[in-house]
């Protein structure tokens, strides 16, 4: 079974990082990025890679969209993933304490 959440290839990492931040303009990614950075050094967040490692524990398969989003006054992370079996699911994560709040299929 192949392992299409590699967190070992920092280049994967990289293009999921891109694809999190692909909406915003190349002004602010600087900015966003730093942002970013400055939650993880401080522990407000878990690093993306800690997140795919719980991910891949629960689901194999290949990342489609990862956002970093504020909701209800806390910072989640939304990962989109087509599973081995061509399912389409959505897992919703607690950026500080990296717990699984949520998970669906997506339509």
């Amino acid at each position: 079974m192949k392992n299409y959440l590699n967190t070992k290839d920092p280049l994967h990492l990289i293009r999921i990082s891109i694809v999190m931040l692909s909406l915003l303009s190349l002004t602010s990614f600087a900015e966003d990025h730093d942002k970013i950075q400055s939650l993880v050094k401080t522990g407000k967040i878990q690093p993306l890679e800690a997140i795919l490692q719980r991910l891949y524990k629960i689901e194999q398969g290949h990342i489609l969209e990862v956002e970093l989003e504020k909701k209800k006054n806390r910072l989640i992370y939304e990962i989109e993933i087509v599973n081995d079996d061509g399912i389409v699911k959505e897992y919703i994560f607690d950026a500080k304490s990296g717990e699984l709040i949520k998970d669906k299929f997506e339509d």
